[in-house]
């Protein structure tokens, strides 16, 4: 008996010490179990194919560590260190011609870019169709964020919210003709930007568009859609009306002095009336029913 004692005892001993290291190592980690989820600022869901690809990074104390991979199941199984912030930051577009994704370097901050619109294409000189200025529809961006202080759950199961990005913008002007003749008439808007950043800041460079138009047998003249970015934090958009090249009317606020500014998924409409030289934002759905124009 005391030879089995004396080869039993370290035995014991011995996995005693393996099942303490095992603990050692898990216990400064937290697990999450994450699922994405597509939704308007409203709450409604978004179906999934509103965006063709979507990419995950994770971010340990502000700086960007690797990219997380999905499980087939379309979740996100995730470990890190429960000591430091942690945040995850998904975004995906649906068309790739009209953004591009950026895909950061170790050690990055949040501030880097992770999305660019593609603003090559060139204002048409001649249509008769009022269309997309760019394909781009839908740049959708969301993170989850872990702190030190959160409560510890070593397996927690978390949904990451994302939401579209994207703002539409036409422009309707009333009473042209009549007020001011005929001519080729030109519409720009400044104050965009071209760019995300992975803290959800709108950043980039400076983008001016100059979206085709043309009038109806009404003789009110529009454009075409513009989507861009929405206005960044402190900025606002300048409207400005060009006649045969000449600038006639610059207002970079609406007719309560509000700056002209857009939120993510504003679908709105810039409504000029000539005859009283003055400028509305009304959302795209009111148009019809408006009566800014009277």
């Amino acid at each position: 008996m005391k030879k089995r004692q004396i080869i039993i005892i370290p035995i014991l001993s011995l996995l005693m010490s393996l099942t303490s290291c095992i603990n050692d190592d898990e216990s400064g980690r937290v697990q999450y179990n994450i699922g994405l989820r597509l939704v308007t600022k409203t709450g409604e869901l978004l179906p999934e194919s509103v965006v063709r690809t979507v990419h995950t990074y994770m971010f340990i104390s502000g700086h960007y560590f690797q990219e997380i991979i999905p499980e087939s199941n379309g979740r996100y199984y995730i470990s890190f260190d429960n000591s430091k912030p942690m945040r995850l930051v998904a975004v995906g577009a649906d068309v790739q011609d009209g953004v591009s994704l950026v895909t950061p370097s170790v050690g990055d901050g949040f501030e880097k870019i992770c999305a660019n619109l593609n603003h090559s294409l060139q204002s048409r000189s001649s249509s008769s169709s009022v269309t997309e200025t760019t394909p781009m529809h839908y740049l959708c961006y969301g993170s989850f964020n872990y702190n030190p202080d959160d409560p510890i759950k070593q397996s927690s199961t978390a949904t990451l919210t994302m939401m579209n990005k994207n703002v539409r913008i036409h422009i309707v002007i009333k009473n042209l003709l009549t007020q001011l003749g005929e001519g080729v008439y030109t519409v720009k808007l400044r104050g965009f930007r071209d760019a995300l950043a992975f803290d959800g800041s709108i950043k980039g460079d400076c983008v001016e568009y100059d979206p085709h138009g043309s009038f109806d047998s009404e003789g009110t003249y529009s454009t075409d859609v513009i989507n861009a970015m929405p206005t960044a934090d402190g900025e606002h958009v300048t409207f400005c009306l060009y006649k045969d090249g000449k600038l006639i009317l610059i207002k970079d606020s609406d007719s309560d002095g509000n700056p002209i500014s857009l939120l993510p998924e504003d679908d709105k409409a810039i409504v000029v009336n000539i005859s009283k030289m003055n400028l509305n934002i009304i959302p795209w759905s009111d148009v019809n029913g408006s009566t800014v124009f009277n």
